[in-house]
């Protein structure tokens, strides 16, 4: 594998571990900086609306600096935002390390996600966008795996130290690379203003909102969610590890498995099993029912953002204007939600919180239907 291909899957898996950071650590650094389950739920907002910054700032910067620094840039930054958690004493250092997260966040994602199709399956962005992804699944499920069996053992501190170390290892390979490949024209913010109006570019972007709500959401709180069954930490953090393990092998199926004729009816069906499981997390009477429950959703929203990326793709043709607008308006969902969930955490409602989740899945049937079905492809 050639080294910009490396750096692309790095990214990916890099990303994976930053957003699955904060629901592996959340109780411990709740604990730690003594606070409630709204404000914890405002630091994930924090982390979201970085990404949203940062998303198009990085996208318009990436063909100045190219791929490789930018890079190392994400690869570094998110070792020392995750140093600075470790050493967290108060909400307001959390906090700004989450900020700062979400700059290492973007760095990565526009390595992985843009450098990624560029370098796998060309004139396949579904395939390669679903590929490239099963590594954000590994990274999502090593990262509670970890934490959660050697927090006990090591300390909060040093666990986090190893985290740190996943994310800077990256650095080893990326900076002796030569293949990157330059990004022709780039990110253009005039270009991008000419794409709000296309039905492909809103109707991408909604379905996204619905996604990233649920996913930054379930990442979040599932530890908390798991505490209301009276699941200890550590269990909680081996089942949100299974979580993301079932997100990856999804991806992995659909990425080897799944023929393309099917991606147009692909996420409006994982959708409605997700909302239906949702409600099952929402009715669940025991830990073991929850568990199940909350499995099968992280199965069938495994392949939906890939999926969606690519749908789009198909519709307007790859371009870093159309994936820095659509995933700039799916951050919104990460903004919003995760502090709607918080605030009925705290108040002792997480089920109803739950609820929400659901109806947003049940808006992706719909919105996610009509991206498919309704807005003809650009071959058309």
């Amino acid at each position: 594998m050639s080294i910009a291909g490396l750096t692309a899957f790095s990214g990916v898996f890099a990303l994976g571990v930053i957003f699955a950071i904060f629901g592996s650590i959340k109780l411990k650094l709740q604990e730690q900086i003594k606070i409630d389950d709204a404000k914890a739920g405002s630091l994930i907002s924090a982390l979201m609306f970085s990404c949203l910054i940062f998303s198009l700032l990085i996208g318009a910067l990436t063909p100045a600096l190219g791929f490789k620094v930018v890079g190392l840039m994400g690869f570094g930054a998110g070792a020392i935002c995750v140093l600075l958690l470790a050493m967290a004493p108060t909400y307001g250092t959390a906090m700004l390390a989450f900020l700062a997260l979400g700059f290492a966040a973007m760095c990565v994602n526009t390595v992985g996600n843009t450098l990624g199709p560029m370098v796998l399956f060309p004139g396949n962005p579904a395939k390669a966008s679903n590929l490239l992804n099963t590594f954000f699944g590994v990274g999502s499920f090593l990262t509670p795996l970890i934490i959660g069996n050697l927090i006990g053992k090591a300390g909060y501190k040093a666990t986090l130290g190893i985290i740190a170390a996943l994310l800077a290892i990256p650095i080893a390979w990326t900076v002796m690379g030569t293949d990157f490949p330059a990004i022709e024209g780039g990110f253009n913010f005039g270009r991008a203003a000419g794409w709000l109006l296309n039905p492909a570019v809103l109707a991408g972007g909604a379905a996204l909102f619905c996604y990233i709500s649920l996913e930054a959401t379930l990442g979040g709180f599932l530890t908390t969610y798991l505490a209301d069954h009276k699941v200890d930490a550590t269990k909680a953090n081996n089942f949100l590890a299974m979580f993301w393990i079932s997100l990856l092998v999804a991806r992995l199926f659909t990425a080897f498995v799944v023929p393309q004729s099917v991606f147009p009816y692909y996420v409006p069906v994982l959708a409605l099993v997700a909302a239906g499981s949702i409600m099952m997390m929402v009715t669940a009477k025991s830990a073991g029912a929850a568990v199940v429950a909350m499995l099968i959703t992280g199965f069938v929203m495994g392949p939906i953002f890939p999926t969606l990326v690519g749908v789009t793709f198909g519709k307007t043709g790859p371009s870093a204007e159309v994936f820095g607008l659509i995933f700039a308006i799916g951050l919104f969902g990460g903004i919003i939600t995760p502090r709607v969930m918080g605030g009925f955490s705290a108040s002792g409602n997480i089920r109803k919180g739950m609820q929400v989740l659901a109806v947003l899945a049940v808006a992706l049937i719909v919105i996610s239907g009509v991206l498919s079905l309704a807005i003809p492809d650009l071959a058309k």
